[in-house]
């Protein structure tokens, strides 16, 4: 017997590196799988919060910022204090232009400011950038990611917001689609064309994103792909309220790669946004893609969050998004594996954005357009409520009368002939009529 255990236990030795050499490899292929490693979108997350800190919307900041995604040799503003510019990194850590088309947009709006007691018209500018593979083919159709790059990290014109370094709040989204546009660009007979669009102005009032559609989307563009704070929580995806072509094959798609589908508003009640004055009532399209769903282009949301808890919310210990702790260092002690789920996604996009079959399934969601939401729950039970209301307070009031009852009801009385005719004794209140002295007789004899 012992000689059979040593036995077993030697071969269970010998066995055991050859497990951890498969497992090994296993999880080397899974990672090679992915287009972008958590490694690089680590690196490009910290080295952003680092390089940009600033890139609030309709601020100089935010032009530098643009600059230095578009790969435009720039320097970092001084902090408030005195400090020196820090030289940044060579554009090529950015988007690269060997295979990118690459320009920085302007757009303006005029909003109404106080100043003191007094409200002014002020004009407004801030910037984007637009990115297009360089071999771009008339004859394909187009596929375009959006992200928001902007953050609230300093004084912005009749817009207000916390301090924050943005390191969740847009950095590590960012990283993505940087990522993700200098690989697509870089393969050889892509099925489509890729544009890439990165926002501010988004919580603003989605502003870049408005001017994107006004002056540069294409008809080509198939599909918009809008990704927004990936790496907390889950990861979700949705599509429309209204049932759209693409929907089933990006289902099929995403259930590879662990993704949520972001339910639809059958289990919210009232709209909370509107988009080509149609309700929604969800969190899902209060972004940049809203912008797109108002001219009916077929759309994807992808965004992270822990959607089963509270709208909003990021899934971790504490929500740091759009507060002062939203730094690179939060991030990574709140959301420890925040890379290693964006690298997912970078793989769920990728095959979805090569895959020749997704050009025949992408058409407008405007062919499909139904009940948007089921916002009539919301006004059922709404009339329901009043009704309920309405018959309690009968239910009451009888109830009260019949415990206090209220006194016996009095007629009035006009007494013609005068009050000695009548019956002074009954409940009625008797009225006299005024008569004429000089005339005191009955009015029926005259």
């Amino acid at each position: 017997m012992k000689k059979l255990l040593i036995i077993i236990a030697a071969l269970c030795l010998i066995a055991l590196p050859l497990t951890q050499a498969s497992a090994s490899v296993c999880i080397a292929e899974q990672q090679e799988s992915y287009a972008i490693s958590a490694t690089e979108i680590d690196e490009l997350t910290k080295k952003i919060c680092l390089d940009i800190a600033d890139r609030t919307t309709f601020t100089d900041a935010c032009l530098d910022a643009a600059n230095v995604i578009a790969g435009v040799s720039s320097s970092a503003f001084p902090e408030q204090g005195g400090a020196e510019t820090v030289a940044l990194s060579t554009a090529s850590e950015y988007l690269e232009k060997e295979h990118l088309d690459i320009s920085v947009e302007e757009y303006s709006i005029s909003v109404t400011v106080s100043q003191g007691l007094q409200s002014v018209n002020k004009d407004l500018t801030s910037y984007y950038v637009i990115a297009k593979t360089k071999n771009f083919d008339q004859s394909k159709k187009t596929i375009l990611f959006t992200t928001n790059f902007a953050n609230h990290y300093s004084a912005n014109d009749a817009f207000n917001g916390v301090k924050a370094e943005g390191a969740l709040g847009s950095a590590a989204t960012t990283a993505l689609t940087i990522k993700l546009a200098n690989y697509l660009s870089t393969v050889v007979d892509a099925p489509y064309n890729y544009v890439f669009a990165f926002f501010s102005g988004t919580d603003e009032g989605n502003f870049a994103s408005a001017d994107y559609v006004q002056n540069h989307l294409k008809r080509d563009v198939m599909l918009v792909i809008n990704l927004e704070r990936l790496g907390c929580g889950d990861t979700y995806f949705y599509t429309d309220e209204a049932k759209a072509d693409h929907d089933e094959f990006v289902f099929a798609k995403a259930a590879n790669y662990n993704l949520k589908q972001y339910s639809m508003s059958g289990k919210a009640l009232l709209q909370i946004a509107t988009v080509s004055d149609l309700p929604y009532s969800h969190y899902a399209i209060l972004g940049d893609v809203a912008s797109f769903l108002s001219v009916e282009k077929p759309c994807l949301q992808v965004m992270g969050g822990d959607f089963s808890k509270s709208i909003g919310s990021e899934g971790g210990e504490v929500d740091i998004v759009n507060t002062k702790n939203d730094t690179y260092e939060n991030l990574v002690k709140y959301h420890p594996t925040y890379a290693s789920k964006i690298s997912v996604v970078s793989g769920f996009l990728t095959n979805l954005a090569l895959d020749t079959q997704l050009k025949d399934v992408c058409s407008s969601a405007a062919n499909s357009y139904k009940i948007f939401t089921k916002t009539w729950i919301a006004y059922v039970i709404c009339i329901g409520l009043v009704m309920i209301m309405i018959v309690a307070l009968i239910l009451t009031t009888n109830k009260l009368e019949k415990k206090y009852p209220p006194p016996p009801p009095r007629k009035i009385k006009i007494a013609v002939f005068g009050k000695e005719f009548e019956d002074i004794n009954s409940d009625d209140v008797i009225v006299d009529l005024k008569r004429n002295k000089n005339n005191d007789v009955n009015p029926f004899d005259v």
